[in-house]
């Protein structure tokens, strides 16, 4: 005799209803504001729906808005004088102003150039992100890395364009290489200027700004990518790592 089961076959089987997806909290404008104060929301905000687009066109647009103010600030006769000094030639003053007036015809393209190639490089950059994420066993797709390392570039490169643009309106003309010590925020400032080029380089890797935009990308990636916050320490620190002993390098063959 078959055995019948406790349930009528007519009764339906009871399921679960389906979970509803998790949903983001913030617009584009409201991360790119939080981002001074919680970027831990932002990061997770991120993970659930990235974004990209606006943050990349401000940076872009305030980047080329800021070559507008400091190009006028830059004595193109002295940084080409210094350069020369630096690698041990001698120009005639004629030479020497043949290559301003090159140089000075090239500088008024700097601002379309900066819009071009602005993006491009935001767009290499996320991919070595990504790529190293996926090499520390993150499952963050190129979008997310791409959301992450422009929020995570964010706060400190608009605070370093504003503070640059409002300082330099306070000195003369000066070389090329003097627009780095504008805004004294890096470690190259506390070297003599016979300093060896490779150390002052080196050096001047190391600001504030920088420091500061590590640790948000060390957050960013543990908090989008879902791995630990060493392993999003290393997807951070191998680009700027190579970043900071290539900068030395060429100011050592250069210099």
């Amino acid at each position: 005799m078959e055995e019948t089961p406790d349930r009528p076959s007519w009764e339906p089987e009871l399921t679960m209803p389906p979970r509803p997806e998790p949903q983001a909290q913030f617009n584009q404008l409201q991360r790119l504001w939080m981002m001074f104060a919680s970027p831990g929301k932002v990061f997770a905000d991120i993970a659930i729906k990235p974004s990209w687009v606006l943050a990349m066109i401000l940076l872009v647009i305030l980047g080329v808005a800021a070559q507008f103010v400091i190009i006028p600030h830059v004595d193109t006769e002295a940084t080409i004088r210094a350069r020369m000094a630096e690698r041990g030639t001698e120009l005639s003053d004629e030479q020497i102003e043949g290559f301003v007036e090159q140089s000075e015809k090239f500088t008024k393209f700097a601002p379309a150039i900066g819009i071009v190639v602005g993006p491009i490089a935001w767009f290499i950059m996320a991919a070595i992100f990504f790529v190293l994420l996926k090499m520390v066993g993150s499952d963050a797709d190129y979008v997310k890395a791409l959301s992450t390392a422009i929020h995570g570039y964010w706060p400190a490169s608009i605070v370093q364009l504003i503070l640059t643009s409002v300082l330099i309106q306070r000195m003369g003309k000066m070389p090329q290489n003097e627009l780095a010590n504008v805004v004294k925020s890096h470690l190259g400032v506390l070297l003599s200027p016979d300093a060896p080029a490779w150390l002052t380089a080196a050096a001047s890797t190391i600001s504030i700004f920088n420091i500061w935009t590590v640790v948000l990308l060390i957050l960013g990636f543990a908090t989008v990518g879902k791995i630990s916050k060493g392993r999003a320490a290393v997807v951070t620190l191998v680009p700027w790592a190579v970043w900071l002993v290539g900068k030395a390098g060429i100011a050592m063959i250069t210099g």
